[in-house]
């Protein structure tokens, strides 16, 4: 059996998993399907890598006008586990369970790929395997200022002023609109949308 066809029978069986384990909540099948569909429709036919921000605030958007399902746009942090750097990220959350479909492609000059994650499902395994935190760790902050020794400060700053901006912004429907509406051209809110059944 090819590597491609293995791959794509473990993409059934995660699916299927993921379908069984959450038969009968209706939310629940809501966000997996409307999640996977944006995955398979958009971040993979454009590889779209690095827009964490835009689609939590898409994801989140569209299950609330369409389906009035609330869930919670976490701009937090994750961690690789190869060290104790924290990297700004963000995903959606449906009664505490993550929805993360960025971080399984990612740009591999700069990170390793991890899970695409549905409910706290696993779908189709990274290189690594994140944690994700809402705070950071004060381990994270030793690592931080240890970049910050070895010059790297500037880029540091950089993020953490776009964490800061970005968790006001998820706080805040209007400028999260605005903000998907200021977005390139192919990453608006209605390009994204067009993307889905």
């Amino acid at each position: 059996m090819g590597e491609a066809k293995r791959r794509a029978d473990a993409f059934k069986r995660a699916k299927a998993d993921l379908f069984a384990g959450i038969a009968g909540d209706e939310r629940a099948l809501v966000v997996a399907n409307t999640a996977l569909a944006f995955y398979e429709r958009f971040i993979l036919p454009k590889r779209y890598t690095g827009g964490c921000y835009l689609t939590t605030m898409f994801l989140h958007r569209v299950l609330k006008d369409e389906h009035s399902i609330t869930t919670d746009p976490v701009v937090g942090y994750v961690n690789d586990g190869t060290d104790n750097i924290m990297i700004s990220h963000s995903w959606i959350e449906l009664d505490g369970r993550k929805t993360d479909v960025t971080l399984s492609l990612v740009d591999p000059n700069i990170s390793m790929s991890g899970g695409l994650l549905i409910l706290d499902t696993e779908i189709v395994p990274g290189r690594v395997r994140y944690g994700y935190y809402h705070q950071m760790t004060a381990a994270g902050e030793e690592a931080n200022a240890a970049l910050i020794a070895a010059g790297m400060g500037g880029l540091l700053r950089h993020k953490q002023q776009e964490h800061r901006i970005m968790l006001g912004m998820m706080a805040d429907p209007k400028r999260m609109a605005d903000h998907h509406s200021a977005a390139p051209s192919g990453l608006g809110y209605d390009e994204m949308r067009a993307a889905l059944p």
